[in-house]
């Protein structure tokens, strides 16, 4: 039975708004980009299309939080009693850290995404229409990558 978190809860709540926190500055990082470097000079197009790009960000990072957590716990069922201690480095502590480990998978390929999306229709439509396809086309493969870690790497099935 998959894990759900009940994200409105005391003990979630703090995470869920880091994540989300997360997600919103990443979107202003954007936002700045297509400000500044990519002409983009409609200010409603701007603003609206990030916020729903946060959104969705924010739930495809829970999938990505919630996966990682089924596994965990599913290791750490099978390997209670085992007296193996792991030693990290600095650099895997931060990267394996719950919180940081799925915003490192979905900001990368939704970066990568963005910015090919727009060079591509850059060259056939203007800035604004550019803009709204590159981040609308990376937000939901963001998604769907989301949803395929969650069904491969944690195995959930959903009713």
């Amino acid at each position: 039975m998959p894990i759900r978190f009940r994200w409105s809860s005391k003990e979630y709540i703090p995470i869920a708004f880091m994540l989300f926190g997360a997600c919103g500055l990443f979107q202003v990082f954007f936002i700045f980009v297509a400000q500044y470097f990519l002409g983009v000079g409609n200010h409603l197009v701007v603003i609206l299309i990030p916020i729903g790009a946060t959104i969705a960000l924010f739930f495809g990072v829970i999938i990505i939080f919630e996966s990682f957590a089924q596994v965990e716990r599913k290791k750490k069922l099978k390997t209670q009693f085992s007296k193996s201690l792991q030693k990290f480095s600095k650099i895997q502590k931060i990267l394996y850290f719950p919180i940081v480990r799925p915003l490192t998978i979905t900001f990368p390929i939704f970066t990568i995404l963005f910015f090919s999306t727009y060079g591509i229709c850059y060259i056939f439509l203007n800035n604004i229409i550019a803009f709204i396809i590159a981040e609308n086309l990376a937000t939901i493969t963001s998604l769907l990558i989301a949803n395929f870690i969650e069904k491969k790497y944690a195995k959930v099935q959903r009713y």
